[in-house]
């Protein structure tokens, strides 16, 4: 329990990183959230069981588990990290820890966060982070949940235009694509319309945005600006539990992906100003199954600050859309494929801009923001399988840009040991032209290995 006094005794809340680089991995995007039961606690007596009373660690594993309290041992092994710099062979460790608990009818808390050492033996980058700190209730036809949470919309795979609350820490050295999400402080109501209609308001006075890594550049020194965070908010009217699922948002807040501007010179170079500015995105998605088929649509447009697409330092209004198909074979095997778009509204070329060091960080603005070319089009890949009786799973993800020579390659396995132990391993291999995000990212390209150990 020292660990988890550690943590609610935290009071910092993550702040954005910036050294230079792309947004490659965002196309392991994926949706996560948690909620508490709602259930009385049943007042039938347990029925004796023949099974031996447990010791040790089984014994004090047991006992948390009666608090809502779990966790994991993790260690792992990188080839490279995800800065973006030439730093190889490193070893990762970490304890996570959750808390999941009713405390009394309608009221529930949730806790998630870790403590993580990268490189214990070398420069000890470590990163202590509260993911999820929350209490929550259902009161007749509304829900209510107050505190740091990730809000996490689309229906989508993995890459989700609508899903505009919820920060990413890309740096994260975590195998897992959703482990990399991170909460923000904010209240959120839902109406229960009916059984499966609801409408959903958010409000997030405390912005945090991704963390990216940025490489060092000869000559630039980048200065983070301050932003007005107190004014986002959101609101969603969904629909679930029927032949099609469907939900249209509205987001007025910061953007979580920044802006590079020119801020002036400096002692031997310039300083690259890293922004926050507002956008308004209006969405909706929508997904149905026929029979072994599932089919799934998302789209978005997003205005930015620049609307008449003037400015270099500030990205451009745009739209994004994803449409899929997902199929589920027999013997554990589904595969899920997707076509992504995105479409810069007035687009200009950033490197016809005649001043060279507007020009140079427009270029890395525009790379940054998927933007360097008028329209994106690329496709996504997942293929999963899982063998010996679902103990075994094999995961190949990918990314490919069809305009432009850009792709990510990630097979991931999987193996639980034992209840207690799983080992995973796996590749991200980036490649692609230096005008995208992807070819950006080749030198962290490497292998990596992780054993977990859940209590």
């Amino acid at each position: 329990m020292q660990f988890l006094r550690r943590f609610l005794r935290t009071k910092d809340y993550p702040r954005a990183r910036f050294r230079s680089g792309s947004i490659g991995l965002c196309l392991l995007a994926c949706t996560t959230g948690a909620f508490c039961a709602d259930d009385e606690p049943s007042m039938v007596p347990d029925e004796k069981s023949d099974a031996p009373t447990p010791t040790g660690l089984a014994a004090a594993s047991a006992k948390l588990h009666q608090w809502g309290v779990t966790g994991s041992l993790r260690g792992a092994y990188w080839s490279s990290n995800r800065r973006v710099d030439d730093e190889k062979h490193i070893l990762n460790t970490s304890l996570w820890l959750k808390l999941d608990r009713k405390i009394i009818k309608n009221w529930g808390v949730f806790f998630e966060g870790y403590l993580n050492s990268e490189d214990p033996y070398g420069d000890h980058k470590n990163t202590n982070r509260v993911r999820e700190a929350y209490v929550e209730s259902r009161l007749s036809d509304w829900d209510f949940r107050f505190g740091k949470q990730i809000i996490a919309w689309g229906r989508a795979d993995r890459f989700n235009p609508t899903d505009n609350l919820t920060p990413r820490d890309f740096t994260l050295l975590a195998p897992d694509t959703d482990e990399d999400r991170f909460g923000s402080i904010g209240a959120k109501v839902a109406w229960n319309w009916n059984s499966s209609t609801s409408v959903t308001a958010v409000w997030v006075p405390n912005f945090q945005p991704h963390v990216f890594a940025f490489s060092a550049q000869p000559g630039v020194t980048f200065s983070r600006g301050e932003t007005d965070s107190r004014r986002q908010w959101a609101l969603k009217l969904d629909q679930s539990g029927k032949a099609v699922d469907w939900s249209v948002s509205y987001y007025d807040g910061l953007d979580l992906v920044p802006d590079i501007s020119f801020g002036g010179p400096a002692p031997g170079g310039i300083v690259a100003q890293i922004s926050h500015h507002r956008v308004r995105v209006i969405g909706g998605d929508a997904a149905t199954s026929f029979g072994a088929y599932r089919f799934a649509v998302e789209l978005a447009h997003t205005r930015t600050e620049d609307a008449d697409g003037s400015n270099p330092s500030i990205k451009n209004s745009y739209w994004f859309g994803v449409v899929g198909v997902e199929r589920t074979f027999e013997d554990n095997l589904s595969l899920n494929t997707q076509l992504f778009v995105r479409r810069v509204d007035r687009y200009s070329d950033p490197g016809s801009i005649a001043n060279p060091a507007v020009r140079a960080l427009a270029v890395q603005n525009a790379i940054l923001n998927s933007q360097y070319d008028k329209q994106q089009y690329g496709l996504t890949l997942r293929v999963g399988k899982k063998w010996l009786n679902e103990t075994l799973e094999g995961e190949l993800a990918g990314s490919l840009l069809l305009n432009r020579s850009g792709y990510l390659v990630r097979p991931k396995l999987n193996y639980a040991w034992s209840d207690s132990l799983k080992l995973i391993a796996g590749v991200e291999y980036f490649s692609g032209s230096d005008k995208t995000s992807y070819g950006r990212q080749e030198k962290n390209r490497g292998v990596f290995a992780e054993v977990r150990y859940f209590f």
